[in-house]
């Protein structure tokens, strides 16, 4: 059982979310074709996505695109999935809030108040040893910078059909 309230710690901190949605910008910012930054709104999907363990479990190097991602749940019977990410974002939305201030805050994203976009920050100090993040962190930032990049290839009409949602 303490196994579980660790879990249940990590997800409801905002720090972390933070991170993911960082590394979530760097995804989406590399993987553009012109190098330009996500919306805001997208943060809160990628949120909803991100802290919901079947949501990010099929999130790998594997798969091509956000539509072989959306398939996958259709595939195992599980297209019920998706269609929370809408209800997930909304019930997620202070959190995700938390979590984006938090980023502005420690210089992960800068916020263009005229576009609505966020923008990575480089870091240039990396963590020193004892440090470093731990592994469930490090990996889920991984997946959340593959969510990034698959986000980049589509517009905002796009992800929200293959995500069946309504943004």
């Amino acid at each position: 059982m303490g196994q579980l309230v660790e879990e249940v710690k990590l997800w409801n901190t905002p720090l972390v979310g933070a991170y993911l949605l960082w590394r979530f910008t760097q995804g989406y910012c590399n993987g553009h074709p012109h190098g330009d930054a996500p919306i805001g709104l997208l943060h809160f999907v990628a949120s909803a996505i991100l802290t919901n363990k079947t949501l990010l479990k099929p999130i790998s190097n594997r798969r091509n695109d956000l539509q072989s991602f959306a398939r996958s749940f259709e595939v195992s019977k599980d297209s019920d999935i998706l269609l929370t990410i809408q209800e997930r974002a909304r019930e997620k939305r202070e959190y995700t809030l938390a979590a984006i201030d938090i980023a502005i805050a420690e210089g992960l994203m800068v916020w263009d108040a005229d576009s609505g976009k966020l923008y990575p920050r480089d870091l240039t100090k990396r963590p020193g040893r004892k440090k470093s993040l731990k592994g469930q962190i490090r990996d889920d930032g991984n997946k959340a910078e593959i969510l990034g990049k698959w986000f980049s290839k589509h517009d905002l009409s796009t992800i929200a059909a293959y995500l069946k949602a309504v943004f």
